[in-house]
């Protein structure tokens, strides 16, 4: 095995709803479409991302994974279906507002016999324009019958939760939660490697053809998670170091995420458990392991292999960093050794269906 941090290749996905701020990350994107999403790190049949320096230029991630699976995983790792890689990285640029939709659990992606998996995500918000909200599962009350009741005169709005966000927001979005991007924001999604969503209401929007785009009631309703808090914006829990602070964003069974912010260079240590994907925020970061340097820009990612014993990081800015967690060694023994309470760190888990921290810290 001669590879270490692996930079990829981006594909950008036009979209009814997109826009051009991805441009503001130094992103190359066509000059006659509206780019909503970038997809930084994938394996799936949508896109395939590939290995643009190293020893491995030219790989697919899905070769990687055919290689080295389990040594680029990590122990705590799982594959999704036909053993590709667990999680997906887009950025997400909402010139418009997204169809109010829902995605599926596990079960309920195979019951309804679906090529994909499951889709749990969360969204750090990069860019909002003033007064920009999001719609993150529903009011109390609500059921499916209502809400489908709502749906032909376009009155679901008024069953919904929203909430305005900010730069900086990280908001946990599991599966069976009801939610739609709103306007004017710009944002980070680490989600499952699944593609599946059912669109349950689109604002009365066209196509360039004028034609409306398609709806999946009956498969959305079916799925979604009514009466119950799923969802919501993360309260982070901030831990000091000598040389960075790292603040935990959100903590379940398929990811958790960190914010970590730079004093000086700081290594480190991987126990094998997990990858790590980082994404670089405000300012320039460099990255080294063993076998050399990656540099990224604001809004450029990276994927640190599990196999790995190290990896430094070193700038002045932020960024966040993704990885399927050990609970215990990763999220509950690190926050406890600063003082966090066991229903402080339970909130790390709000609204994970799976309930991963819930079933360690009883």
């Amino acid at each position: 095995m001669n590879f270490g941090i692996l930079q990829f290749s981006e594909q950008y996905a036009p979209r009814l709803w997109g826009g051009s701020r991805l441009a503001a990350l130094g992103k190359m994107l066509p000059a006659d479409q509206c780019i909503g999403e970038a997809w930084l790190i994938a394996d799936h049949p949508q896109c395939e991302s590939r290995v643009i320096s190293g020893e491995r230029k030219g790989d697919t991630l899905r070769t990687l994974m055919e290689e080295w699976g389990d040594r680029l995983l990590g122990t705590a790792a799982h594959p999704a279906a036909n053993h590709r890689f667990p999680l997906l990285l887009k950025l997400i640029d909402a010139g418009d507002m997204l169809s109010v939709q829902v995605h599926p659990d596990d079960a309920a992606a195979k019951a309804l016999h679906e090529p994909d998996g499951g889709k749990t995500e969360m969204w750090h918000i990069l860019n909002a324009a003033p007064d920009s909200r999001i719609i993150s599962g529903t009011r109390h009350g609500v059921t499916a019958d209502s809400f489908r009741t709502s749906l032909p005169e376009g009155g679901c709005g008024k069953l919904l939760r929203e909430f305005p966000v900010s730069p900086g927001d990280s908001i946990f979005v599991p599966a069976g939660a009801v939610h739609a991007i709103g306007a004017g924001i710009l944002l980070a999604e680490i989600q499952q490697n699944s593609d599946i969503t059912y669109r349950l209401y689109d604002w009365g929007r066209v196509d360039v053809r004028g034609i409306p785009r398609e709806l999946h009631v009956d498969k959305g309703l079916q799925v979604a998670r009514f009466g119950e808090d799923t969802s919501g914006r993360m309260a982070p829990l901030r831990c000091t170091g000598e040389t960075c602070v790292s603040e935990y964003l959100c903590a379940s069974r398929f990811f958790a995420a960190q914010r970590i912010t730079l004093y000086h260079k700081t290594r480190f240590t991987m126990t094998g458990s997990s990858f790590r994907i980082i994404l670089a925020l405000q300012q320039q970061l460099v990255l080294e392991d063993q076998f050399g340097t990656a540099s990224l820009q604001p809004g450029e990612a990276a994927l640190v292999p599990a196999w790995l014993p190290w990896w430094e990081a070193s700038g002045t800015g932020s960024f966040l960093c993704f990885y399927v967690p050990d609970a215990t060694a990763d999220i509950i023994e690190p926050l406890r050794r600063h003082g966090y309470s066991n229903r402080q760190i339970l909130s790390l888990g709000e609204g994970d269906p799976g309930r991963m921290l819930q079933s360690l810290l009883q």
